[in-house]
């Protein structure tokens, strides 16, 4: 029983090309994006129905599908606004500590203030 003699696989990493790569990771972002994009079409497409929508002194009528998309959109504009404070917020803390640890003072005892 001979078997072809297979090229030997060197265990030392992946050939050049297989690892991954920022463009590779763009095109999995951007087939990913195109496929959220079609599945939110054919719901929109899907639901047209008109229905009334009340939002603070703004009354109209849009298509269900179009709401529940304006509706997805600002949610996920608070989440990132949230979401961007606190990285702000712990951007600062990090810049105070490298600036005292600069001045040799000891960094300051965390200490959780909430009740």
């Amino acid at each position: 029983m001979n078997r072809p003699s297979s090229p030997e696989v060197s265990p030392s990493g992946p050939y050049p090309g297989e690892q991954q790569t920022r463009l590779s990771g763009a095109w999995t972002a951007l087939v990913g994006g195109v496929v959220a994009l079609m599945v939110i079409l054919v719901f929109i497409l899907q639901n047209l129905q008109s229905v009334d929508v009340h939002f603070l002194a703004w009354r109209g009528q849009l298509p269900l599908g179009i709401a529940l998309l304006f509706a997805a959109i600002l949610g996920t504009v608070i989440a990132l606004a949230f979401g961007g404070g606190r990285i702000v917020q712990l951007r600062l803390v990090a810049r105070r500590a490298r600036r005292q640890r600069a001045d040799g003072s000891p960094p300051p005892v965390a200490s959780d203030q909430r009740a």
